[in-house]
Parts: structure tokens; C-alpha cells; sequence
């Protein structure tokens, strides 16, 4: 399964209040429409035409389709912010059951700050994509696209005029996206050995003290410190440089709508009212513009916390429960090794190692440090599996035991 069907699987429980939600906010974008239009019938058949009496009428439109947004966008945002949290939960829950049943292997392999920031900061930008991603880039599309139909039926050639500026910024886009990818996977991964770090040493305080290793610690922690902040600046680098471009994108629009707007005014061919309009819908175009750049960011952390997540939630258990577990609730407990070899990282721990003890029998085992003493017992509790051999407990290789 893929990182993206995975995630599909949380959000699919909230797929129905999701898509209620999304209903509202295509009500909620139509409704921007309203405004424009009658702000230039106040410009045209108003304050030109001298037809005073239009006038209440108008402004209670305005006043009313204002207040119907701002419900729609109270009762939306609930929405939104439920699903968030619900996904988050169960997801979150999830994987906290998934690592109580990870070998010892596992945690081998994975650093306890790692871990952590899986579940925290990582868990967050999924929550944040669901939360306002989704509905914001959704809400900006829709409020795009009726920007632009509105602005061809008003004037056409403005209309031609302002989208030419709309390739040069889904250029932009694409290539920022391509950019910033791997650099929040920089940020992501520094965050976790920073995390280690901080975790590691709150934890060992005793020993850090007892060996008076405070500078060598602050040293150590400055340098994990430091890589996570040179992380974060070559991402905002990325930043720099593309969203100045949108920003200057967006502006573009706004002096093509003064210069070649009040051009087409002042020839006739459309009024001050339909400029007003259109003037109106300006923003409906340069929000979109200049919030790409921060859509994109938001997509790629998202889609590297996904992948992060659920590569940890995917990593399958070398010690599994066997498919005919026997179950005991008493052992007589006579230990039995036969021919038992241990390899971790293609190195011999033990190796061909036989003995038997019986019930009440009493057996020291002595050996240097790193000498495999620790292993026999790892092995023995089935924290690890034997690479050959069997570990039998009243005769039962412990491969046959319920875990």
C-alpha cells in the first residue's frame, strides 16, 4: 500500500462531513461573486445613472450575502477542524499500538527522537493539510476560475489581458515543487536527530552529571542544533527565491487593470462601473498567486510526514506470534540451546552455542563485555530470533510460543 492510500484510509471515515464541507465552501466561493457585481451597479446605476433609490436595496444584498459568508465559513471551519482532529487521533492512536508490537530490532534501528517527531510534529502537518490545505486550495481554485468567467462576461479583452499572466505562474509553481521536496525531507530528518539529542540527554541527566560531561553534551547538542537550523535556511532559500515572484506575478494584474482597464474606460468600450467589478474580483485572482508558493510547502511537508509515518508504521516485526501459537499459563522451566547462533549486522554475537538446564538448576554465565552474555537472554525471552539453532523451554522451540 502507498503512503497516499494509507492516509486515504483515515480520511475515508470522514469522507461525507469532508465533502459537506467542500459544499459549503463552493457555496462560499460563488458567493464572492455577489459583491463585485453589485459594487459596479452602485459606480454605474447609482452614483452615475442617479437612481438613489436602488441603493437600499443593494446595500442589503451586500449586508446580507457578507453575513451568509461569514456563517458558512464559521460552520465550514467546524467542520474542517473536526475531521482534522479525527484523523489525527486514530492515526495517531494507530501507530502508538503499532510500535507496542515492534521487536527489539526495531527500536534498534530507530532513534527514540525519531520516533517521537513522528508522532508530533510529523502528525501535525497531517492535520494541518486536512484542517486548512485541503479547503484553502480548493476555495482559491473555484474563487480563480469564477474570477475569470465573471471578468470575460464584463470584457473580454481585459479579461485575455489578465489570464496571460496565469502560465508564468503555474511554471513557478511547478518548479518550486520540485525544489522543495527534498528540502523539507532535510528539515524533517534533522528535526528527528535534534529530537534524539534532547531526548537522550533529559534521560541520562544522571550519568551526564556523574561524569561531569556537561560541555561535551552542549557541544554535541549545538551541533545538532546548528545542522537543523542550516536545514531550515536552505529551505527558506527556496522561499526567497519563488515567492517574490508571486508576488510580483499578483502585481502584474494589478497594474493591467489599471493601465489597460482605464484605457478601455476611457475609449468607451466598457464602463467605470465594469471596472469597478472587475477591480473587485482583482483579488479573487492575486490571493491564488500569491499563496502558491505556501501551498506548495504545505503539500510537500505534508506528503514527506505521510511517508515518514507510515514507512515507520509499514516496518514489519521480525518476531512475529506464529499462525499455531500454544499457549502456556505454567512452565516447569527447563531451558534447553541447541546449536544456537545469533548474527546482528552480518557479525557474529554467539555461534554454535549448546546447553541445557534443568528445573531448579542453578548456572552462572560469565564473559567479557560483549561477549553474548545479554544475547542468551534475549534469546531465551524471544526478543531476538536465533539465526540457527533452537531455544527450547520444556521442550518447545519458543518460535512455537504465544508471544
Amino acid at each position: 500500500m502507498t503512503p497516499m492510500k494509507w492516509f486515504y484510509g483515515y480520511l475515508k471515515k470522514y469522507r461525507l462531513p469532508m465533502l459537506f464541507g467542500l459544499l459549503l465552501t463552493t457555496v462560499l466561493s460563488f458567493l464572492a461573486i455577489v459583491n463585485p457585481i453589485i459594487s459596479g451597479k452602485i459606480v454605474d446605476d447609482v452614483i452615475r445613472g442617479g437612481k438613489k433609490e436602488l441603493l437600499p436595496y443593494l446595500l442589503l444584498i451586500i449586508l446580507g450575502v457578507t453575513i451568509t459568508r461569514g456563517l458558512l465559513r464559521y460552520f465550514s471551519q467546524v467542520i474542517y477542524e473536526k475531521c482534522s482532529q479525527g484523523v489525527l487521533y486514530t492515526m495517531r492512536d494507530t501507530v502508538y499500538r503499532k510500535l507496542l508490537q515492534e521487536d527489539f530490532a526495531f527500536y534498534n534501528k530507530n532513534r527514540t527522537g525519531d520516533l517521537m517527531s513522528r508522532q508530533t510534529g510529523d502528525m501535525d502537518a497531517i492535520r494541518h493539510f486536512v484542517a486548512y490545505v485541503i479547503y484553502t486550495i480548493y476555495e482559491n481554485f473555484l474563487l480563480l476560475m469564477f474570477a475569470i468567467i465573471m471578468m470575460f462576461t464584463v470584457n473580454v479583452k481585459l479579461a485575455i489581458a489578465m489570464i496571460l499572466v496565469l502560465p508564468f505562474t503555474a511554471a513557478a509553481t511547478l518548479r518550486q515543487s520540485k525544489d522543495v521536496k527534498p528540502a523539507f525531507g532535510r528539515i524533517r530528518q534533522q528535526f528527528s536527530s535534534l529530537n534524539t539529542a534532547v531526548q537522550e540527554n533529559i534521560s541520562g541527566n544522571r550519568v551526564v552529571k556523574a561524569f561531569a560531561k556537561e560541555d561535551f553534551e552542549i557541544e554535541k547538542f549545538n551541533k545538532e542544533n546548528d545542522a537543523y537550523k542550516e536545514a531550515e535556511l536552505s529551505a527558506s532559500k527556496i522561499w526567497r527565491r519563488y515567492v517574490p515572484i508571486f508576488e510580483f506575478l499578483s502585481s502584474v494584474l494589478t497594474v493591467i487593470l489599471l493601465l489597460f482597464g482605464g484605457y478601455l474606460v476611457i475609449r468607451g468600450e466598457m464602463s467605470l462601473g465594469n471596472l469597478v467589478t472587475i477591480n473587485g474580483y482583482l483579488w479573487m485572482l492575486t490571493n491564488p498567486l500569491r499563496m502558491a508558493g505556501w501551498w506548495v510547502n504545505d503539500v510537500q511537508r505534508f506528503i514527506t510526514s505521510v511517508e515518514k509515518i507510515h514507512a515507520t508504521y509499514s516496518a514489519e516485526p521480525d518476531v512475529k506470534k506464529p499462525a499455531k501459537a500454544i499457549a502456556r499459563k505454567h512452565m516447569d522451566g527447563t531451558v534447553e540451546f541447541k546449536n544456537v547462533s545469533y548474527q546482528a549486522d552480518d557479525e557474529d554475537i554467539i555461534q554454535n552455542i549448546s546447553f541445557k538446564v534443568e528445573k531448579g538448576q542453578t548456572v552462572g554465565i560469565i564473559g567479557s563485555t560483549g561477549s553474548g552474555k545479554s544475547t542468551i537472554m534475549n534469546l531465551l525471552c524471544r526478543f531476538y530470533d536465533v539465526t540457527e539453532g533452537e531455544v527450547l523451554i520444556d521442550g518447545i522451540n519458543v518460535k512455537d510460543l504465544d508471544l
